[in-house]
């Protein structure tokens, strides 16, 4: 806070610090000033007033002179020490409007000069009024509420936009990548077809050439079995024709004999 800035708060606060410390020490001063307004301002506002704050709003003219001049005392010394002098200032502009209303209705007033006061009265407090709102609204150079709530607003904006885009490309990124995920598993998975196609052919042809050689073997056993049955055949058809032979010869043998024998007796026959 500058030194202009404290000396002008300080200025302008005092004005509401003393009426402030008036009001709460001699109320009844004004109460009849008061009553117009107070008699409009707290029906209407228990009337709108949620049921839970409308029982604790005071209908004593006094009470609430004591309570306006309570809020111009906090919002004064608020204002000049700057400890939360936005706030202060806003209830001083707040509790201005029906101080102002109160005190000086110049329009009511009968006597020229009594109106003339009270219209100068009403003006100065216009522009105090005026110095608080400027006041509440002051932010030493800082940035305001409102400028900071627009500029989270641009931000959000601009994060909002920036995540969209990162969301984009992340779901584009996703996109590619379970494309190429799903090529890939695709390929692997033809490759491993195509690799078991080349196992079951290399199987097929390996059992092939083991049905060749077992079959080559089963052939040559009986090439050999049949060799065998027909050497066996043929020893027992040469053992029977030898057999045969010898009883063809021992009966051609017996013949001769016979017939030797027969010869004999025929000759001794006919020597006789």
């Amino acid at each position: 806070m500058t030194l202009v800035r404290a000396i002008g708060r300080t200025m302008l606060s005092s004005y509401f610090v003393l009426s402030g410390i008036r009001a709460v020490r001699n109320p009844e001063e004004f109460v009849a000033d008061a009553e117009p307004v107070t008699g409009r301002l707290v029906p209407t506002a228990k009337r709108f007033a949620p049921d839970e704050v409308a029982g604790f709003i005071p209908e004593d003219t006094a009470t609430l002179v004591r309570i306006n001049g309570a809020v111009q005392v906090v919002g004064g010394l608020a204002l000049a020490t700057g400890k939360g002098r936005r706030v202060g200032a806003g209830l001083l502009a707040l509790s201005m409007v029906p101080t102002t209303l109160a005190r000086h209705p110049f329009w009511k007033r009968t006597d020229p000069e009594q109106k003339i006061r009270d219209r100068q009265q009403f003006v100065k407090n216009i522009g105090l009024l005026g110095g608080v709102v400027i006041a509440s609204r002051d932010t030493e150079g800082k940035p305001g509420l409102g400028w900071r709530a627009n500029e989270g607003r641009e931000l959000a904006a601009k994060r909002s936009k920036k995540l969209k885009k990162q969301a984009k490309k992340a779901l584009q990124h996703s996109l590619s990548d379970a494309a190429t995920a799903a090529i890939g598993s695709g390929l692997a998975l033809v490759g491993g077809v195509v690799e078991e196609g080349r196992k079951a052919r290399k199987q097929a042809a390996k059992r092939a050439k083991e049905a060749v050689a077992q079959a080559q073997k089963d052939a040559k056993k009986a090439q050999k079995q049949a060799q065998k049955s027909a050497r066996k055949t043929v020893d027992k058809a040469s053992k029977r024709a030898g057999s045969t032979a010898k009883s063809a010869r021992k009966s051609l043998e017996k013949a001769a004999d016979q017939a030797r024998s027969q010869l004999g007796e025929h000759i001794e026959l006919g020597q006789n």
